[in-house]
């Protein structure tokens, strides 16, 4: 599997990541989506850092600020700093247990929630801290087949 492939793969990933992430939730379901786009963005850095490195968490932020409507540079500090985190570290995480990733997943994205609150509260934007633990849950188990999907790739590429 060369990189073009792994484009390609990366490319049918984004189109269902897109899909679940436009996907209608009415009433308060819709705080308890996980952000799609972010847990594509660390199965791909985690797995291929050199091919999907800064630049693309670059590319998902910007991607992220318009799916969310937000500030522009709101999702892309926080992506790219996730993503600095994820090229520092995979070189020990790509051999971890699934059960291990999961929890870094787990971690990564309470640290994104946490940034999004202190974000929000510097902007004065009234941001409730209930329900994020359950929302990390959430997110790194949704994160499990898309990592699978991943790794399959990487296993094919070795």
């Amino acid at each position: 599997m060369n990189s073009n492939s792994t484009f390609q793969s990366a490319l049918i990933m984004l189109l269902g990541v897109l899909i679940l992430q436009f996907i209608p939730l009415y009433g308060d379901w819709g705080f308890w989506r996980p952000n799609f786009l972010l847990l594509m963005m660390v199965a791909w850095m985690l797995y291929f850092p050199d091919q999907y490195g800064i630049e693309f968490a670059v590319i998902m932020g910007i991607l992220a600020d318009f799916i969310f409507v937000s500030t522009l540079g709101f999702h892309i500090l926080i992506f790219s700093i996730c993503g600095l985190i994820l090229i520092f570290f995979h070189r020990i995480v790509v051999y971890l247990q699934l059960f291990h990733r999961v929890t870094l997943v787990l971690l990564m994205i309470l640290l994104v929630e946490f940034m999004c609150l202190a974000i929000d509260s510097s902007l004065d934007k009234q941001q409730s801290i209930g329900g994020i633990l359950v929302l990390a849950v959430i997110s790194a188990l949704c994160w499990i087949p898309l990592d699978k999907f991943v790794g399959h790739c990487y296993s094919r590429q070795k």
